[in-house]
């Protein structure tokens, strides 16, 4: 954690991104899921608990526009939006 209490956040290299683009229409859960473990080195994080340790809106738990623009955030920004 940092001097905040905050997880550290990496960036997404050009793979991870892909990969969250491969599979997110197919499972957009799944996906975004995978890139938040990536981004908050959480191997075996839940996306609520990503998203609550992230301190994302939680409605991308259940908004699927939310969750496109996290997707596409992620994609652009290869690291967690900054709100």
């Amino acid at each position: 954690m940092g001097a905040r209490g905050a997880y550290a956040i990496a960036r997404l290299s050009k793979t991870d991104v892909e990969r969250l683009l491969d599979h997110y229409d197919l499972d957009p859960v799944g996906a975004l899921t995978d890139a938040l473990r990536v981004a908050l080195d959480m191997p075996t994080a839940d996306l609520a608990t990503l998203v609550d340790t992230a301190g994302l809106d939680p409605a991308v738990l259940g908004d699927v526009a939310a969750r496109d623009a996290l997707a596409r955030d992620l994609n652009e920004l290869r690291e967690l939006p900054r709100r």
